[in-house]
């Protein structure tokens, strides 16, 4: 895909902005006023740090696989850097057990906003999970460069050779998989083992009456960081 970048200094959100724009553009910006995270969750904005919105279009159904393709990207481009991060189901990127990386997708029309947001030199504090940054060690120019080129190549894969392509990539990186967890549903709160990754995108969880729930849509938490959650 051939990209076409806008760089603000300021903007509400860079995904509320993207709304305005054709596939293929591309929104960056050095600070976010109202910057949001998945679940209406707010994603603090300092100056220093990524924050970057690519329009791209829709794939029907298979359009929330591409949290996982987004996920993949991300985790690639860092690993450029020499950065080791792990994925959290669905799309949380994680760097020494801390939240390093947002990804929030949001659909308009035809269009899917696919925001990122990466802690280069700050991260927030006093938030019920950790959070880490990079300590400055990687080129925000960079960054956006090499996660454009990430996204094309994981997106064209997605097209060509469908999630499959994707799902053995997620899993390399996957954390918690065979370990007890608690998933945070809109009604209800399971806890069991994540047993697998389904070939579909979803959490296979292993309640403790050994009969397995496919959870399409959720919040994960490991088991150890359940308290502070609650």
């Amino acid at each position: 895909m051939k990209w076409k970048k806008f760089a603000f200094e300021v903007v509400d959100s860079t995904n509320k902005v993207a709304v305005d724009y054709s596939i293929g553009s591309v929104i960056v910006a050095e600070t976010q006023t109202n910057g949001r995270g998945r679940y209406g969750h707010t994603w603090v904005s300092d100056k220093g740090n990524l924050y970057l919105s690519a329009v791209l279009k829709t794939y029907g159904t298979q359009t929330p696989l591409l949290a996982f393709v987004i996920a993949v990207a991300v985790a690639e481009t860092l690993s450029e850097f020499g950065v080791v991060v792990q994925l959290k189901w669905p799309n949380d990127v994680l760097l020494d057990g801390g939240k390093l990386a947002g990804i929030l997708l949001e659909q308009s029309d035809e269009k899917l906003i696919v925001g990122i947001g990466i802690n280069c030199v700050s991260c927030p504090v006093g938030l019920p999970y950790p959070a880490v940054h990079l300590n400055g060690k990687v080129s925000i120019v960079e960054l956006q460069t090499l996660i454009l080129q990430q996204l094309d190549k994981w997106i064209c894969l997605f097209e060509k050779n469908g999630f499959l392509s994707i799902y053995h990539k997620w899993k390399e990186y996957a954390i918690g998989i065979g370990k007890n967890i608690v998933v945070r549903l809109p009604n209800e709160t399971l806890t069991g083992i994540f047993r697998d990754l389904s070939e579909s995108g979803a959490l296979i969880l292993e309640l403790p009456d050994n009969t397995v729930k496919y959870v399409t849509a959720g919040v994960v938490f490991f088991e150890n960081e359940r308290n502070e959650y609650e």
